[in-house]
């Protein structure tokens, strides 16, 4: 049965809202100056945890500083690996060209489409129960968002030194 959920987040904020049934149901939220994240679903607490700004490999905890899984970045391609143990690896991709459509799938039974625009989004899917992989599928977009940001920033700052 396919299920809905919604999330909001600030133009100019990382951290996002997770409405189940119109109701609150999780948050995640990104530390300002590096790429990690805790997000809180049903009472559990996921940390997103990289080394550095620029390192592609991000491993996501739980309770007690637990080892989940890991999440491995494709920066040239946009794209992303998520390894959770004994599960089959999910992929991460865009599905449309203006960044605004991303799914998740194993290519047989977890498929979880994401929408988004300025300030809020929804995801459908058939196992939205997945909490994990449900913010694991934000954070990743978060991430790229931040890279796509830099990339944009560093090339103003270059253009506005080659005019001097």
């Amino acid at each position: 049965m396919e299920k809905t959920v919604t999330w909001t987040k600030g133009v100019f904020d990382s951290s996002y809202q997770i409405f189940c049934d119109g109701q609150i149901c999780g948050n995640l939220i990104f530390n300002t100056w590096n790429n990690h994240a805790i997000g809180i679903m049903s009472q559990t607490n996921y940390q997103f945890k990289c080394k550095s700004y620029t390192d592609t490999t991000v491993t996501i905890y739980g309770d007690n500083h637990v080892e989940l899984g890991s999440i491995k970045m494709n920066i040239w391609q946009m794209r992303a690996v998520i390894s959770l143990p004994g599960q089959i690896p999910l992929s991460w991709n865009y599905s449309n060209g203006w960044l605004n459509q991303w799914s998740i799938s194993n290519h047989q039974n977890t498929q979880i489409h994401y929408k988004s625009s300025s300030g809020s989004g929804m995801v459908v899917g058939q196992n939205l129960n997945d909490e994990l992989a449900l913010l694991t599928g934000l954070y990743i977009r978060e991430f790229f968002s931040r890279l796509l940001v830099a990339f944009i920033s560093l090339v103003a700052v270059l253009v506005i030194l080659r005019g001097i």
